[in-house]
């Protein structure tokens, strides 16, 4: 039997399998699904096209923490309809508004084994990694089929090694170790892999400091992240011999393979920010100091936790957020609200001129309760800086610690909230050894007729919140509506202009961020025929294939293409032809190829007889 990584020892078990390894596809039923505000649009998807009655309501997981309170009557209606959903299914874990994010809900409520998978109709589900569970984000189609069927299939991911030493300096979080991994493994270092950790520098972080970290490697590209449990691990849970039963058959083998390895000293990470309009547009907080603010945000799955509130408490004891500068803290639990209310974290912040949002996920998204307006610069917690991320694409956003957050709002300015008193080399990361490569997939034609159109240029890293904006995610409902708004922040032209048969094509890490399923439909439905890249995001790649929306890699056709151009795309052959130059490209292959060519998942569940 060859060593296995994380993944693969818990993907073998969850399917049946003495062994598996990455790249091979295995078909499991989760431990647990988790939903949010999204959940009326599921139901939509299920109640319409899968069936009436869920097959296991009692490993479904929703919360409403999105749009919480709902700022408008849709966003209230669509909680309502949640509601019903919920009753009508038997729902027994449901957290209704006011309780909190989903992320920091599933760890508070320990429903969850080291071992178990968790599938997520959110991007950043694979949070729960740093109890050692699988946890990794779907589509709503796939959760819908998800509800019906109670099984997916999952592609074995290759896995990441990060290697942590050393202890963090004193004022220095989690948060900018995070920023720190992530520009250096960049948005697409981690894409469809598990990251795992190891090493003696774990035992130094704390529960809350090893979410935070688990979390923000969805800006990575990760598909999941695997902590090695422990005795904090174990002391986290309400019953820890339960988990110590599973717990043992999850550490890795020692000669299990790595797409690439990096080694994370802690004692030589700084203050750091991201910039924008990237998460791994990172640098030392020296580099960006002084930058004017205007609004100041400390929450989300990120860090809204009690550490953070205490941490910022510490900063602005005795202090006065400055005039122009407008500080945001919304906490990520009522537990932690409660708690932070008791330790006189809260008193402290609404004294030094903070504004206390109800737990959720705030104004992360750009729902409401803290929406910047055009040029404004804001400093935040949150785990994404795209363009537009916050309800407006002309503003700026900084992602930062707690402590540099509290520290910026006090000067209206990036600030630190002290000096470090050491002299800390400039790399805290280090990769080891280079990644080895995608596998190399083997060409198989699509059974569609060959097809003309006009190509639609751009370039690397578009990220869903360009595709489609975040703020309409639970306002707009009907194709129509969604496909109207379609890469608006990214080229305002597009959505009148777009025709019916146009072909996009686009560079590197494609559709990368929320897992945000609109991005696919607004696509679709405005005419795009087929999506060519460099390579796609993981989520956006399996919700495209899932909606039936041909998606094709080849870097050769992408560097020659043109906006204005016209691609002739030869199924039968797979090739591209743009001018005189023709290209092969790459098609999903295995399942994803069976459930593309059948048009997409519910079609493909119909004619397989699954549903």
């Amino acid at each position: 039997m060859l060593p296995m990584t994380f993944s693969e020892k818990v993907l073998a078990q969850a399917s049946g399998h003495s062994e598996v390894h990455a790249g091979d596809i295995v078909t499991v039923t989760p431990d647990w699904l988790l939903s949010h505000d999204n959940t009326a649009a599921i139901a939509r998807i299920f109640h319409q096209t899968l069936g009436t009655h869920v097959r296991f309501p009692e490993r479904l997981i929703i919360a409403l923490d999105h749009a919480s309170p709902p700022p408008t009557p849709r966003h209230a209606q669509n909680h309502a309809s949640v509601r019903d959903f919920v009753a009508q299914q038997g729902i027994q874990h449901f957290f209704d508004v006011g309780e909190g994010i989903s992320h920091q809900l599933l760890s508070e409520a320990r429903l969850l084994l080291p071992g178990q998978i968790l599938l997520g109709a959110d991007s950043h589900t694979l949070h729960q990694g740093w109890q050692a569970v699988f946890a990794a984000g779907v589509g709503r189609t796939e959760m819908a089929a998800l509800w019906a069927t109670g099984q997916t299939w999952l592609r074995v991911p290759e896995s990441v090694k990060v290697e942590v030493v050393g202890a963090l300096p004193s004022g220095v979080t989690a948060k900018d170790a995070a920023l720190e991994l992530v520009h250096a493994l960049g948005s697409d270092g981690a894409r469809y892999a598990t990251v795992e950790f190891h090493g003696p520098g774990l035992e130094t972080l704390s529960p809350s400091q090893r979410m935070t970290i688990a979390n923000m490697m969805a800006e990575t590209g990760a598909k999941n992240v695997y902590f090695p449990p422990d005795e904090a691990t174990r002391a986290f849970y309400a019953s820890p011999e339960q988990a110590d039963q599973r717990m043992a058959q999850l550490h890795p083998d020692a000669e299990a393979s790595y797409r690439a390895v990096y080694r994370l000293d802690l004692s030589r990470v700084g203050f750091y920010v991201a910039c924008p309009h990237q998460v791994a547009h990172g640098c030392a907080l020296s580099t960006a100091q002084g930058k004017p603010i205007h609004e100041a945000f400390i929450g989300t799955c990120t860090n809204g936790r009690l550490e953070d509130l205490a941490a910022a408490a510490q900063v602005l004891q005795g202090q006065r957020v400055h005039p122009g500068v407008r500080l945001i803290v919304v906490p990520a639990s009522r537990r932690v609200l409660e708690e932070a209310l008791a330790r006189g974290y809260i008193q402290t912040l609404v004294q030094a001129g903070a504004i206390i949002g109800a737990p959720g996920c705030g104004p992360c998204m750009g729902n409401h309760f803290g929406v910047p307006a055009p040029g404004e610069v804001v400093v935040s917690t949150a785990n994404r800086n795209f363009r537009g991320r916050m309800g407006e694409p002309h503003a700026e956003i900084y992602l930062a610690s707690p402590r540099v957050v509290a520290a910026s709002a006090i000067a209206g300015h990036l600030a630190a909230p002290e000096e470090i008193r050491h002299a800390a080399p400039a790399r805290a990361v280090v990769q080891i050894t280079a990644s080895s490569g995608r596998h190399p997939r083997q060409r198989t034609p699509l059974p569609f007729p060959t097809h003309r159109g006009r190509v639609w240029v751009y370039g690397d890293h578009i990220d869903t919140d360009r595709i489609f904006p975040g703020k309409y995610t639970y306002t707009l409902q009907t194709p129509a509506e969604i496909a109207a708004h379609v890469l608006e922040d990214l080229d305002p032209d597009f959505p009148t202009k777009v025709q019916p048969g146009d072909v996009l094509v686009v560079g590197e890490n494609f559709g990368h961020g929320s897992s945000r399923e609109q991005a696919v439909t607004a696509l679709k439905y405005a005419g795009i025929a087929a999506v060519v890249a460099k390579s796609f995001a993981r989520i956006f790649y399996r919700n495209a294939v899932n909606q039936g929306l041909p998606v094709l890699e080849s870097p050769e056709a992408v560097e020659a293409a043109r906006t204005g151009d016209t691609i002739t795309l030869v199924w039968s052959e797979g090739l591209l032809k743009i001018r005189d130059q023709q290209f092969t490209f790459r098609a999903p292959q295995g399942l994803a190829g069976q459930i593309l060519r059948a048009g997409g998942l519910v079609p493909f569940l119909r004619q397989s007889q699954e549903i």
